[in-house]
């Protein structure tokens, strides 16, 4: 029986690697939708409608790291290694886009535009620092 769970197991984990690797770029392919709906957003000065996508940014980042198992980095997937060695770093610039997107959405609800733009820069730079880091 051990024998037996232990060969289904050997044959589902690609499954579920290959699960969680679509289930990241979807998220990352929302993410992406959200910042240039917020970008657009603040170009038009649509501010009544920021504090839902910048909640949605941060409900994202919040689980995004969980999205990282060590054995889902073969196959399909951008994602570098170095992530698994660097664990505390990576959970810590998602930890850091989260509140980013928490302040925007308060600045948002708020109205108040000047700090909806800084915010929005920092969401950017967090973005970029990760991908330069952590994507192959």
């Amino acid at each position: 029986m051990i024998k037996f769970l232990t060969f289904l197991l050997l044959l589902i984990s690609p499954v579920i690697a290959s699960d969680v690797i679509n289930q990241r770029q979807d998220s990352m392919q929302d993410f992406n939708k959200l910042m240039r709906a917020a970008n657009q957003s603040l170009k038009n000065s649509e501010i009544e409608i920021l504090a839902k996508i910048y909640g949605d940014i941060e409900s994202i980042m919040k689980t995004y790291p969980t999205l990282f198992p060590n054995d889902s980095f073969d196959g399909k997937t951008k994602a570098s290694n170095d992530i698994i060695d660097n664990r505390e770093i990576f959970n810590q610039i998602a930890n850091d886009t989260a509140e980013w997107a928490a302040l925007a959405k308060i600045a948002a609800e708020n109205n108040d535009l000047e700090a909806l733009q800084q915010h929005q820069q920092n969401l950017y730079g967090s973005c970029k620092s990760c991908h330069s880091r952590f994507k192959n």
